[in-house]
């Protein structure tokens, strides 16, 4: 059976079933995956794919005899924004599949030039990260930052995986420093599951920090700004449709560009994103980051001045 076509029906019946619930029938259901090209399905092959999910991924479908429909079972204890996580692997698998289940899955290779990626031994962690995780046990590991002699042993609470350009991070909370602290997998030495049970799940904790900043460094200490930046017209659809972020919203739009307002931690990160933009993006506050960015566009200038 085709898998990318297996995906392709999972997914659109976990859309049409989540949040906000519109009850869909099966007769819905079915119509909603015929108009998807996917006409090779049947009321069997929907009760059947329900059935898969549940085994496959955990997740319930179940009828409401008063609505006359399906929904998404949420346990009180679940965050939907987990679900939301969810679906973004699963459309992954699902473009991951669309090349390599192809009939002529071998040609597609004349057709993508993917880039090289030369960190493939961090991923050979993901096995014990993952079972750290799943059990909420503390995990041990040696860690050698940039510009350091030498390694470090670590023994910390996992919380959870996280991606960053193009780059993995095991996000952890340090008991004996009383903080959060990011580890790349790259650097990541011999990392070993110890029998040290986590006592206090901080993943809110930390998602909370993590929606308003950039990157994966990000403290509680570090206090959210109104940051406010001038885009021009040749950037402004570019910021438009991907934002520098999720707070960002227009405050003025003309001919010339518009300006835009960010609700967001000052760290190296957003300064990095800013500087991308080159001579597009202008900070007009807060003064403390407009300077920040002077001082940066200055040495640059000053280095290609010799």
């Amino acid at each position: 059976m085709n898998h990318h076509a297996i995906i392709r029906r999972h997914l659109a019946i976990l859309r049409m079933v989540q949040p906000p619930f519109l009850f869909p029938t099966k007769k819905q259901l079915l119509e909603r995956l015929q108009a998807e090209d996917l006409d090779k399905v049947s009321p069997r092959t929907i009760e059947r794919d329900i059935k898969e999910i549940q085994e496959n991924y955990g997740i319930r479908i179940k009828s409401c005899p008063r609505r006359k429909g399906y929904y998404l079972e949420k346990p009180q204890d679940e965050d939907l924004s987990n679900f939301g996580q969810f679906l973004q692997l699963l459309e992954r698998s699902e473009r991951l599949a669309f090349l390599t289940h192809s009939t002529d899955a071998l040609r597609t290779s004349q057709y993508l030039l993917l880039e090289e990626n030369q960190r493939t031994h961090e991923l050979e962690h993901l096995p014990v990260l993952w079972e750290a995780l799943r059990s909420q046990r503390q995990l041990s590991f040696h860690y050698q930052t940039f510009g350091s002699p030498q390694s470090k042993l670590y023994q910390l609470d996992p919380l959870l995986l996280l991606e960053y350009r193009n780059r993995w991070y095991l996000a952890t909370w340090d008991q004996a420093d009383v903080r959060f602290k990011t580890f790349g997998l790259e650097r990541m030495r011999e990392p070993q599951l110890t029998e040290t049970t986590v006592q206090i799940d901080r993943r809110p904790e930390f998602l909370a920090l993590k929606q308003d900043g950039l990157g994966v460094f990000i403290g509680p200490e570090q206090q959210v700004t109104e940051v406010v930046l001038r885009v021009d017209s040749t950037m402004r659809p570019y910021l438009k449709t991907v934002p520098l972020h999720l707070s960002q919203t227009t405050l003025e739009e003309s001919r010339e560009g518009m300006v835009v307002s960010l609700r967001i931690v000052l760290n190296n990160e957003l300064e990095m994103a800013i500087l991308a933009y080159g001579e597009h993006i202008e900070v007009l506050e807060p003064q403390e980051l407009r300077e920040k960015m002077k001082l940066r566009v200055r040495e640059m200038a000053r280095r290609y001045e010799a």
